[in-house]
């Protein structure tokens, strides 16, 4: 009787999300996600990486090759509504930003 309370109650607390080492992520904080499926911090060291200025509406990216992070070339397109805010690559997370002082 007293493990069924038990089993009861455990089973009423909110769960705290655990990367695959079991130890507790906060994801309410930025890019933390990625610790529930992964085993390594990738994400936040990108993130750490400022947004790259580029003097074009169209560039390619093909990763950060020079550390074995390359993936499939892609094309982003930086001049759109907001031109302030940084476009993301989809596969490795860099940030670009087209050049502020630059008039086309």
């Amino acid at each position: 009787m007293l493990l069924r309370i038990i089993a009861r109650a455990s089973s009423c607390m909110p769960k705290i999300p655990r990367d695959i080492y079991g130890n507790s992520v906060d994801i309410t904080k930025p890019h933390q996600k990625s610790k529930l499926t992964h085993m390594t911090d990738a994400e936040e060291w990108v993130h750490k990486i400022p947004p790259i200025i580029v003097n074009d509406d169209v560039i390619r990216c093909g990763g950060v090759k020079a550390t074995g992070l390359g993936h499939p070339i892609v094309y982003l397109q930086l001049n759109k509504r907001d031109p302030t805010e940084p476009e993301t690559c989809k596969w490795c997370g860099l940030r670009y930003l087209r050049n502020p002082h630059l008039n086309h």
